[in-house]
C-alpha cells in the first residue's frame, strides 16, 4: 500500500456506512470474503487493474465473481475501489476495518509463539489470564516456532511477553 491513511480512511467510511445502515455484522463477513477470493484468484486483481478495461466491463465482472449473497453495500463499496482506481488496496483497507470491527466489538487479538502446538486447554487458560487482563475478548493466533526451545512469546496490545527460551 502506498499511503496507510486512504485504507483508515475507506475502512472508516465503510464501517460508518455499515453501521448507520445496520448491517455491520454482514459488511464484515462479506468484505472478509470478498478479500479471501481475490487473495485465492490473482487474476481477480489483474483484470480489474487493467487500464484497457472500461469500468463498466469491471463493474459487470464484479457482479459475477463475487458471491450471490454479498450484500449491496459491500458490492458498492468495492465498485468504489474500481472506479477510484484503489482496487490494489483491497486487502489494506479489509485488515484496517477489521481492526476499526473488532475494537467496536470489543476483541483484541494476541500472537502467541511456542516450541510445540499448545493444546486446547492451555488455549483457553490463556485467552481467559489475557481476556482478564485486558477487559476484551481475546482471539489467539498461535505459532509454533521450533528454534524457541520452551515457553512463550506473547505480542498483544502493542506489547510483547517473551517468556521464551531461545536456541543459541
Amino acid at each position: 500500500m502506498r499511503d496507510r491513511r486512504v485504507a483508515l480512511r475507506y475502512a472508516q467510511a465503510l464501517l460508518e456506512l455499515a453501521e448507520h445502515a445496520g448491517e455491520l455484522e454482514a459488511a464484515y463477513g462479506d468484505l472478509m470474503e470478498a478479500q479471501k477470493l481475490v487473495a485465492r484468484h490473482p487474476e481477480i486483481s489483474n483484470l480489474l487493474m487493467n487500464t484497457t478495461i472500461g469500468r463498466e466491463e469491471k463493474e459487470d465482472f464484479l457482479e459475477k465473481v463475487l458471491p450471490e449473497k454479498i450484500s449491496a453495500l459491500v458490492l458498492n463499496f468495492v465498485k468504489v475501489l474500481v472506479k477510484k482506481r484503489r482496487f490494489q488496496d483491497l486487502a489494506s483497507v479489509t485488515e484496517e476495518f477489521q481492526h476499526f470491527y473488532e475494537e467496536k466489538k470489543g476483541v483484541q487479538r494476541a500472537r502467541v509463539e511456542s516450541a510445540v502446538p499448545l493444546d486446547e486447554v492451555l488455549q483457553e487458560k490463556l485467552r481467559r489470564a489475557l481476556a482478564k487482563k485486558t477487559g476484551r475478548e481475546i482471539i489467539l493466533e498461535t505459532t509454533v516456532k521450533p528454534e524457541l526451545l520452551g515457553g512463550l512469546v506473547i505480542d498483544f496490545e502493542g506489547a510483547q511477553i517473551d517468556g521464551s527460551f531461545r536456541t543459541a
